[in-house]
């Protein structure tokens, strides 16, 4: 069993270590295409027949990140693997000179849509999700209890409430920092965008924490993020939307466009359909060994009766 568990968590985190940096990369290359166009042509749809190739690449690399999330039901170790590399765009984020030696290093190996995923900061938004989609993962498999009607409540209201908070604070920092310095050419660290892109990386890692107590808290802000992702079928009405919006602010709904918020999305209805399937497996095992899958109902557990029956010696044997 020991040796079964330990091969699962190779080959998942093997997937993830390979899998997930390509997912990204096609996530990026092709919304980047895509952005380039939607504001190239505007309201004209007869040049919008060139996004079918990189609708194509979207479409690839968001099913790549999906078949990461589902590595989930054999083990949390791909999805915690996947969520340590979001240490590299975390600096690059934090750090914009990184991001410029970055374009000068990986620039002949990568292709540049790539790297201007690292810009947009398309990785910070899905790494550290995937992380804490495992963390919550481990934590279901070992403690796979229900939780009480209060807290189910708390963590429906709390997850979409921290997920918007975080990835607009993540999508402003990573505007007033690395934007600005390559626009600017002016790569100084600047603290509050990096207290932008700390707080709000903290913030979505909660949000999606909100799982543990609430299997289904992911379901709304995915729900959300799906009807925004069709304001890119109205042109006229995201041109009219950005702007107005200040340019430090354009990140988010550039994000949209790119074909993020889709990609979340449907990585958080995958992660939901996984942890309802990993606390079932957790249940059934605990129950098969002997042990209450439900220590926290805060009902004390019954002595069963002695046996057999100890009953006093009758009189005059």
């Amino acid at each position: 069993m020991r040796g079964s568990r330990t091969l699962a968590r190779l080959i998942t985190v093997v997937i993830a270590v390979i899998v997930t940096p390509v997912a990204v990369g096609l996530l990026s290359s092709g919304g980047t295409s895509w952005l380039m166009t939607y504001f190239q042509y505007g309201g004209a749809r007869d040049g919008f027949g060139s996004l079918m190739m990189p609708t194509l690449l979207q479409a690839l690399g968001i099913l790549l990140l999906i078949a990461v999330v589902l590595t989930g039901i054999w083990s949390s170790a791909g999805l915690i693997a996947a969520g340590v590399m979001a240490v590299v765009p975390l600096l690059l984020a934090l750090l914009p000179a990184l991001l410029l030696e970055s374009y000068r290093m990986l620039g002949p190996i990568l292709p540049r849509e790539w790297l201007d995923g690292l810009t947009y900061g398309i990785p910070l938004v899905l790494l550290p999700a995937l992380g804490a989609m495992g963390i919550v993962l481990a934590i279901v498999r070992h403690r796979p209890e229900r939780t009480a009607t209060g807290l189910s409540i708390i963590g429906l209201v709390a997850a979409p409430v921290l997920l918007a908070a975080g990835i607009w604070l993540l999508s402003w920092g990573i505007a007033r920092g690395q934007f600005t310095a390559l626009q600017q050419f002016r790569f100084d660290f600047l603290p509050d965008a990096a207290a932008a892109v700390l707080l709000g990386t903290l913030l979505s890692v909660a949000g999606v924490f909100a799982t543990r107590w609430s299997t289904f808290a992911l379901v709304l802000p995915a729900a959300v993020l799906l009807l925004l992702g069709l304001l890119v079928l109205v042109p006229d009405a995201v041109f009219m939307m950005v702007g107005r919006i200040p340019m430090v602010g354009r990140t988010l709904p550039q994000l949209l466009i790119l074909g993020v918020g889709t990609a979340v999305a449907l990585v958080y209805l995958a992660f939901t359909a996984v942890l309802l399937r990993v606390r079932k497996q957790a249940m059934s095992t605990a129950a098969g060994t002997g042990e209450s899958p439900f220590p926290a109902a805060g009902y004390p557990p019954v002595p069963a009766p002695p046996y057999p029956p100890q009953y006093p010696p009758a009189a005059g044997i």
